[in-house]
Order: C-alpha cells, then structure tokens, then sequence
C-alpha cells in the first residue's frame, strides 16, 4: 500500500520570463555629426547589459524566480541572449547592422518565441522535479524611433495588432516602453501597458533633446534592474521612471 507520503506532489515554482527588447537601427549605433566616438547609445546598452544581468544574478530573489532574453531589432528581430535563468552565465552577442525599426517584425516575433520559451522553462524546470507555474512576461522595450521598415513608416494597424497578440490573452504581456531621443510619444504610449491600477501606461521618454547617451543609458538601464528585482518580491510589475525621462501622459492624437 502507498500513502501520499509515498508519492509527495511536486513543488510548484513560479517563474518570471522576461525580454528585454533593444532597437539597434542606424540611429542608435551611428554618432552624431561630430560627436565623440561611442557616443551611440547601442555601444554603452551592449556594455550595460551584461552588468545588469549580472547584477540580477547575485540577487537571491530574482536569481531563483527569473529567466532573461535579450532580443535585438532593426530590419529584422534577433536573439542576442536566449531565455535563460539568471543562475545560467550566458554571453550576450552582438547585434547584426540594420537599419528601419520594424516594429511589426519584432512584436510578431515575440509572439511566436514567447510560446516556444515557456515551453522551454517548463521542460527545464521539470526535469527538476518542479511544476511551473509561468507568469504574464515583462518586456521591457527601449527605442530612439519610429516604426519605419522597408523605405516607409510603418502604419500604427501594421503593428498593433502584433502588440494586442501579446498584451491579450492567454498571454497578456506587460509592457515597459523606455523612449531615447527621437522617439515618437504617441507610438511609446500605445505600445505600453498600464501600470497594475489601470491609471498610467508604463511609457518613458527623454526630456532632454541632447541628453548625454552613456548617462541616459546607465538610467534607462538602473531603472529596468531595479524594476525587475522590486517586482520579482510582489509579481506585481512597477517601474520608477528614468533619471533624465518623463512618463508619457497619453497619446496627443487620440
């Protein structure tokens, strides 16, 4: 005879997948006129993204409940970092040269490998012993422009109906639009989710014209690691708004 001491059920583990989502078009790896070299704001992500994953490593709350990827865009969506728990080292690699900022491209592309990722977690964690329990993803998407691909500006109808695909259900994505200088306001809001209350979106943008992009980006960066570590405690996800950004109130055109 067997008793449920026997066969005790397995642990369940919740797990939070996370992307973070960087446009690496013209704009962002090319200097401005006259400007100093690394000036770009992508040559000081590349630098900071290892840190912070790092970073969220030797955090024993988001080490244990966190999985990261990072996914490059320009004319075409890659992946630099697969979905992979913090207490995993893997290297970060470097962007393919690209152009546009094909929006539409890169949301669709998360549709598709957001589904392939879970499966992956719980087939990892399962073999573990564990059932999985996979919370609504965080995206945290960080940006200098419009959607723009092939030669055009991409219609809002062209991507949102991608964005809508992840933000609904069964997958109800979370959010976090960060833009730099040169970002549209209105794309950044529409793109966003709100924040746990319903009351504001969760989309940032430069105040400053002529920012600094290493000082910029160190915020931009500081602010997604520690949202991630804050809401990893409470599942509940909150972001401080950016030194050197403002939180966008809404979209100017409807």
């Amino acid at each position: 005879m067997t008793t449920q001491f026997d066969n005790p059920p397995a642990a369940t583990v919740r797990t939070y997948l996370i992307y973070v989502v960087l446009d690496t078009s013209e704009s962002m790896r090319v200097p401005k006129p006259g400007a100093k070299q690394r000036s770009a704001p992508l040559d000081h992500f590349i630098d900071l993204f290892p840190r912070m994953i790092r970073e969220l490593a030797a955090n024993p709350v988001t080490n244990n409940l966190a999985a990261v990827s990072v996914l490059a865009f320009n004319d075409d969506a890659e992946i630099l970092r697969p979905m992979t728990p913090l207490d995993r080292a893997v290297p970060i690699g470097k962007p393919r040269i690209g152009f546009g900022t094909d929006y539409a491209g890169v949301l669709k592309f998360l549709v598709a490998q957001h589904v392939k990722d879970v499966r992956a977690v719980k087939q990892d964690r399962s073999r573990d012993g564990y059932n999985v329990d996979v919370a609504r993803p965080w995206i945290f998407f960080v940006t200098d422009g419009r959607p723009f691909a092939n030669d055009a500006d991409q219609a809002k109808a062209e991507w949102m109906q991608y964005r809508e695909q992840l933000t609904d259900p069964p997958t109800e994505a979370r959010i976090v639009a960060i833009g730099l200088p040169g970002a549209d306001e209105d794309v950044l809001w529409w793109l966003a989710t709100g924040n746990e209350h319903g009351l504001r979106r969760n989309a940032f943008i430069s105040d400053q014209r002529r920012a600094d992009p290493k000082e910029l980006s160190v915020s931009v960066v500081d602010a997604i690691k520690s949202s991630i570590s804050a809401s990893a405690r409470t599942g509940l996800l909150s972001i401080r708004t950016p030194v050197g950004m403002r939180r966008i109130d809404g979209p100017a055109n409807g």
